[in-house]
């Protein structure tokens, strides 16, 4: 059996760890491990910018941690993306990082304890970016 977890949030400036606390229209899902769960066993990302900062390439960190995650703060590397600035009169679109995804992970959990879910970009700062990410607790 396993359970999971997906949460979101804006990052709006590199190398500025924010914290996910949000699920699309549901503004505090909750973040305390399911019981009988003792371990994440995959994670999925996804993250996009709007390029409207500056021209270059950033890649996304997610931070696993809180009470709950045993043996310390895990650090994953998600994912990378690279843009230009729209030149006027042009549609560059924006960066869209494809999903990302790790699986037979083995990061243990306590149950009944609180999981924090936060998210940067570290690099250049491609300008408003939307991070998201899913965790599997097994």
């Amino acid at each position: 059996m396993s359970r999971t977890l997906t949460v979101e949030g804006d990052i709006n400036a590199v190398d500025t760890r924010v914290n996910l606390t949000a699920q699309g229209s549901v503004t505090a899902p909750s973040l305390v491990v399911p019981s009988g769960m003792t371990k994440i066993r995959s994670i999925y990302t996804t993250f996009a910018a709007d390029n409207l900062a500056d021209d270059g390439a950033v890649v996304l960190l997610v931070r696993l941690g809180g009470a709950a995650v045993m043996n310390g703060e895990s650090v994953l590397v998600c994912g990378g993306l690279g843009g230009q600035l729209p030149q006027a009169g042009s549609d560059v679109a924006p960066s869209i990082g494809s999903p990302f995804k790790l699986e037979d992970l083995d990061i243990e959990v306590r149950a009944s304890d609180t999981i924090s879910i936060s998210a940067e970009i570290a690099g250049v700062d491609p300008g408003d970016t939307t991070a998201a990410v899913t965790v599997v607790y097994a």
